[in-house]
């Protein structure tokens, strides 16, 4: 590390910093990445302003972050969707061309099903779709989103082959689910409640490995299928290159935060509970999912829709 970079490390952060995220305004992740720019601009005194960039399942955001000064001013909110969009489309590989920092937070993702279906259960379930080879509906957020991978799991693993509707978000897919139209979906675990509380979902298992508090009577799928494991999560990554002091201190100050009660309190309505790691970890976790999603896109021929 250079005299001025050290310098520069030392003093961080002495201006704004912008945090950017491909969340649509509103939305989710969008709602934590404001809270975790809230916390920061009160631990550091300089203020921390989010810049939404969605579009292009995130490599609109990941190219700007991507071409920004490795200074620690520019730091990307990630999400597993835009780690899947990489693979996607074949650029701003997570792990190579950026600095990971620490992952945040996470949400659980669940398989839900239509209340026609005769299923109560996820064995049940696998029974009736190998009953039905190429005959039931799955619909996702869109090719090759944390929804669809998610499915496409569950049936590799579970020897079931279902059709496949890529939808442009969640919300019309269970929607459709929901009107019977298609059978099986699987979502962020905070969308199902509606749903299933008016009796038309059903939601079948968790893709944690224990069960979470945000739904406690649900079953992991795991308990089906050993080692199921799908999560949406939140992460910080920087500009390749950015001094490891800057990471430090980042990952310190954003761990505070999302560790705080004032904003646990925030996230766990929304279905995500703190998750925070080293980058040492995050690399790790990076690096694992990159594996496991690339053979799945192989193995499953998923490409980008035309």
């Amino acid at each position: 590390m250079t005299a001025s970079i050290a310098c520069a490390a030392h003093s961080y952060p002495s201006k704004p910093i912008r945090l950017i995220t491909a969340a649509t305004p509103g939305s989710g992740p969008e709602v934590i990445a404001r809270q975790l720019a809230a916390k920061l601009t009160e631990a550091w005194g300089q203020q921390v302003v989010v810049d939404p960039r969605p579009g292009a399942t995130g490599m609109i955001s990941g190219d700007l972050v991507a071409k920004s000064a490795p200074d620690g001013y520019t730091l990307w909110f990630a999400t597993s969707t835009q780690l899947l969009g990489s693979m996607m489309f074949q650029r701003n590989w997570m792990t190579k061309d950026y600095a990971p920092i620490g992952m945040l937070s996470s949400t659980a993702f669940a398989i839900a099903v239509n209340s026609s279906v005769p299923a109560n259960t996820l064995a049940e379930f696998i029974a009736y779709a190998k009953a039905r080879p190429g005959k039931l509906l799955f619909g996702s957020n869109g090719q090759g989103s944390t929804s669809h991978m998610c499915t496409e799991l569950f049936q590799k693993l579970a020897g079931i082959s279902m059709l496949h509707v890529a939808y442009k978000g969640g919300t019309p897919a269970l929607v459709d689910v929901a009107g019977g139209q298609l059978q099986l979906t699987c979502q962020p675990l905070p969308s199902l409640p509606t749903y299933v509380k008016a009796g038309r979902v059903r939601t079948l298992g968790v893709g944690t490995l224990q069960r979470t508090r945000l739904a406690p009577e649900v079953p992991p799928i795991a308990e089906t299928i050993a080692g199921y494991e799908v999560l949406g999560w939140h992460g910080l990554l920087a500009p390749l290159s950015t001094p490891k002091d800057i990471i430090t201190k980042v990952n310190v100050a954003a761990t505070k935060a999302v560790l705080s009660a004032d904003m646990q309190e925030r996230m766990l309505p929304l279905g995500v509970e703190p998750a925070p790691s080293t980058s040492i970890e995050f690399v790790a976790r990076l690096q694992a999912e990159t594996n496991k999603w690339a053979k799945l896109m192989k193995d499953a021929n998923i490409r980008p829709a035309d």
